[in-house]
């Protein structure tokens, strides 16, 4: 059952097995899978609960809907937009439904650096199976892709580089194009449609519109949770084990505002963000680039995770509706316009970093609004600024006759032939180049060592009993992928984990 947390007239208070904050793809899976096993269990979710029929495609009405902070929440210098879901499904209701698996030498690098031995491809195996089914991940196929990924398909292979067509979680796609507004059709295998009502068949109840506040402990094990509903009632659930699955910005700001299982002084530390920059191509042909599915190439000719796991970038085709592409093109008044009007013949690449680069979070002036920090060291910059440029060289492969990047104060118009170490020299800086990120993780990070950690393996807290973290906030370092089915897989094992030991947990 689903209840609406601003149409509740009283306070509520609930005595439950487990409870799980968030409901994206961490908290999606574990709620689904700890029902299934017959226990009682509760869900919070900040946002609301959205419905296909709710998703207009349009941005004015969808943003708000779907997004923390209708989409502009920023790290604190206001250098790097941090896009994030706010709703049952979280993330997975807006994303692009790339679904890779967790790449096997970032799955070494975590056992061999952050003592993590558990984490072998083979224990993964059946997370990711079942997974990958629940999701109906499958490949894309030749007729899905649509005339953006098309022509950086071209520029690719023109150029002798590494690429290849993608496999995602649709199921009956239209092919219309406005996955990051939701999609209308119930094509995209959201936590919304896959899970959560999978969850609720199974007994769950799910309320939206119910933002946590703090957890609190008894005898040392979390055993409260309290939240506040978008009205005036407020909530508290009872639980044998508290689930915290509300992203690598909201779990460690609950943890912190809990001023609980941070003796390690990690929580909220070692934010790492993907941050992506990005180049726009001009054509001379219409291509119409948010018609069909968004992104289906993935070109990984500059990351080699298998010799250097650390580092690298990808880049991968993007493409916006009006008023987000507006906000990202450079200029004002008649100079804004002359980019804005090549709209329909505009193609789009970003880069997105692996980056060492590191963060933190902490509560800010209000729940909703938590206070990022994040500054892209030399290194991370310098590797952006030379995906730019491979960008700009594979935009012109496929046939582009102007390439802009969108520098803030001058921006940077190429023609074929021209020097693209040119952004070399400009560099990639905050503040002066639109920075974008949706794959913050890291802050709440599994490890062996529970002075560098905050949980283990399964996602359990190191000093707090009943206490998992089951989202992106618990991967030791950047992915270096897209992380929708990681996020999944290892929240699939946390629960089987809760579930194998509820006999322990409950006594």
């Amino acid at each position: 059952m689903i209840v609406r947390g601003r149409e509740l007239g009283s306070d509520v208070t609930l005595d439950v097995d487990a409870v799980v904050v968030g409901t994206g793809a961490g908290g999606g899976m574990a709620l689904r899978e700890l029902a299934r096993a017959g226990l009682k269990v509760v869900a919070l979710e900040e946002g609301g609960d959205h419905r296909p029929r709710d998703f207009t495609q349009r941005e004015d009405e969808m943003l708000p809907r779907l997004f923390e902070q209708s989409g502009m929440r920023q790290t604190r210098d206001g250098g790097i937009s941090v896009l994030q879901g706010r709703c049952i499904g979280g993330s997975t209701v807006h994303n692009l439904c790339y679904a890779f698996r967790t790449p096997d030498p970032i799955l070494a690098m975590w056992r061999d650096e952050h003592e993590l031995p558990e984490l072998t491809r083979d224990a993964m195996q059946p997370c990711f199976e079942r997974v990958e089914q629940g999701l109906k991940v499958k490949p894309i196929r030749e007729d899905e892709i649509n005339a953006l990924n098309r022509l950086v398909r071209r520029g690719t292979e023109t150029l002798g580089w590494s690429g290849f067509v993608t496999r995602h979680n649709r199921e009956g796609c239209v092919q219309a194009g406005y996955c990051i507004l939701g999609c209308s059709y119930d094509a995209k295998q959201s936590m919304l449609v896959t899970y959560v009502p999978r969850a609720d068949r199974a007994g769950a109840r799910i309320y939206a519109d119910a933002q946590v506040e703090r957890i609190e402990l008894e005898a040392g094990r979390a055993r409260r949770v309290h939240a506040r509903a978008a009205g005036r009632a407020r909530l508290a659930v009872d639980a044998r084990a508290v689930v915290l699955a509300a992203g690598a910005v909201g779990s460690p700001d609950v943890l912190l505002r809990s001023r609980i299982a941070n003796r390690s002084g990690q929580v909220g530390r070692n934010l790492h963000l993907h941050p992506a920059a990005m180049a726009a191509g001009l054509f001379d042909e219409e291509i119409h680039a948010y018609r069909g599915i968004p992104q289906s190439y993935y070109v990984d000719q500059f990351i080699d995770l298998a010799r250097d796991p650390h580092r690298g970038y990808v880049l991968m085709p993007i493409s916006g509706f009006p008023v987000l592409t507006a906000i990202n093109l450079p200029g004002f008044g008649r100079d804004h316009f002359r980019f804005l009007r090549e709209y329909a013949r505009t193609a789009s690449l970003i880069v997105l970093l692996h980056d060492r680069s590191a963060g933190s979070v902490e509560p800010g002036p209000s729940l909703a609004r938590p206070r990022i920090d994040y500054a892209l060291e030399a290194d991370d910059q310098r590797q952006l600024a030379e995906g730019l440029a491979h960008a700009c060289q594979l935009l012109f492969a496929a046939g582009a006759r102007q390439v802009v990047v969108p520098y803030l104060d001058a921006p940077l118009v190429l023609g074929p032939g021209d020097d693209l170490a040119a952004i070399a020299r400009r560099g990639v800086r905050q503040g002066e180049i639109p920075l974008a990120s949706t794959h913050p993780q890291s802050t709440c990070r599994m490890g062996g060592d529970p002075r560098r950690s905050v949980v283990n393996a399964f996602g359990e807290s190191h000093e707090v009993r009943g206490l998992f973290v089951a989202d992106m906030s618990v991967f030791p370092t950047s992915l270096g992928a897209p992380p929708q089915i990681t996020t999944a897989a290892l929240a699939d094992r946390t629960a089987h984990h809760i579930i194998e030991r509820w006999g322990e947990l409950s006594g």
